[in-house]
């Protein structure tokens, strides 16, 4: 009798790293579709019906009646702006999927480790290998930044998380920076200041105590989370002085340094982002009901092109590049504000507050494995902010928003368990029943 639920937990294994190797893959479907959507979708109501209660839970009724209000704000939007039917499909579609895999994530990774670290490891791997053997234009242009990081990052963090599982510090920590370099010299900005800012949280570069003296206030109290706001703005400071300073010797192309400098006279954040400034404009020109699906508007770009000629950013040369009226906005939350009105705009808001409140959590938590979910949620705040939603990200924003909720769920602990709960809760051996279980058991 016992045989039947541990064939059916490694079955669950195998296809929450399926979904992870295939979320790079894309085939054409209307529009692209990740393979790892069409797995989950499939498999959906076989596991729907086998745990249906676990998504029945409080703290999703909340995230899935925001997203329908998206999808309503969307449609209302579409019939308003008489979108074409195609766009007004892919539109929608976006969306309907993001919650399919909601669901699916929900259902398979809730307060299960084991497999939100397998979904983790096989999205890096099969992303490495699909830059490997089937790269994007954008991977052959900058094989780094579009192709290798995420992946390699990934696997990275996760090397360090199991060493700081151990309490291994200085190991953990030591890969880390070897990511911060490599990113330097490959002048991808974003993730040095991500991943110095996962040190800063969870790593101890403040002690507890020096001897009888504490030196970090208690857990859980707002004094400690206001020094870790402050180590966090110091990793962030850090991070903008390493650039300018790799930028300045030399360490960077010709060509990357020009364009820093270019990005950098518009701001640390909007230099890099001009879509941000045209997108503010476009939801202020229409705020409640947005532009509809794949709205395109020639004056946004023109405004765009304006931008980035006043900055230095391009010449007259490189306007060609510009072969669709599509509204540049490059993030979740202004692309959704932009698309389906104040509707859309209202659940990114929400997983913005969840964003802050499971990056604090994790933060005074210090799980096992609290680098990688450190990592994991805190960069959801940038891409809210700074990157589009569609095809592949739709999966991973869904493992974040699950690995979000179980933090803000978990009981509070100082969460550092001893390495035979480590084994059993997060290594891929079976993890032990309990009668309720919970992200980081309460130590006896």
């Amino acid at each position: 009798m016992a045989k039947k639920p541990r064939v059916a937990s490694l079955l669950a294994d195998f296809l929450v790293l399926a979904v992870g190797l295939t979320t790079s893959i894309t085939v054409q479907f209307v529009g692209a579709l990740p393979v790892s959507e069409i797995i989950l979708v499939v498999f959906l109501p076989v596991v729907l019906l086998l745990h249906m209660r676990r998504i029945l839970s409080r703290e999703y009724k909340a995230l899935f009646s925001l997203l329908g209000i998206w999808l309503f704000g969307q449609m209302v939007s579409d019939v308003y702006r008489h979108t074409a039917t195609l766009d007004w499909i892919r539109g929608d579609a976006a969306i309907i999927f993001f919650g399919l895999d909601l669901l699916g994530l929900i259902i398979l990774l809730r307060n299960n480790e084991r497999r939100k670290l397998l979904v983790v490891a096989g999205t890096a791997v099969g992303t490495i290998l699909v830059t490997i053997f089937h790269p994007s234009q954008f991977a052959l242009d900058e094989p780094w930044k579009f192709g290798y990081a995420s992946g390699v990052i990934s696997l990275g963090v996760l090397i360090s998380s199991f060493l700081y599982a151990r309490r291994s510090f200085i190991a953990a920590g030591l890969v880390i920076l070897g990511l911060v370099a490599v990113n330097l010299l490959e002048n991808y900005r974003g993730p040095v200041g991500g991943l110095l800012l996962v040190m800063a949280l969870v790593f101890p570069i403040i002690p507890e105590r020096f001897g009888k003296l504490r030196l970090m206030p208690t857990h859980g109290g707002a004094i400690r989370v206001a020094v870790l706001m402050v180590v966090s703005l110091g990793a962030i400071w850090i991070a903008g002085n390493l650039v300018d300073y790799a930028t300045s010797s030399g360490l960077v192309s010709e060509e990357a340094r020009a364009k820093n400098e270019a990005e950098k006279k518009g701001g640390s954040l909007l230099g890099g982002r001009p879509e941000i400034q045209v997108s503010s404009r476009a939801v202020m020109d229409s705020p409640i009901l947005g532009h509809g699906s794949w709205p395109q508007d020639p004056k946004y770009i023109e405004m765009l092109i304006d931008i980035q000629l006043d900055k230095g950013q391009i010449d007259s040369d490189d306007m060609s590049a510009f072969e669709n009226s599509l509204i540049p906005t490059h993030s979740h939350l202004m692309g959704a504000w932009v698309w389906a009105g104040i509707l859309g705009a209202a659940f990114w808001f929400y997983i913005l507050w969840l964003t802050a409140k499971a990056t604090i959590r994790v933060a005074i938590l210090r799980p096992p494995m609290a680098p990688i979910y450190v990592s994991i949620v805190s960069g959801m705040f940038w891409q809210i902010m700074f990157s589009p939603f569609g095809l592949n990200v739709r999966m991973s924003d869904a493992l974040a928003i699950v690995i979000m909720l179980d933090l803000i769920a978990a009981e509070p602990s100082h969460a550092r368990s001893m390495l035979a709960n480590v084994r059993s809760r997060i290594m891929f051996n079976r993890p032990r029943r309990l009668p309720n279980p919970r992200l980081f058991p309460t130590p006896r």
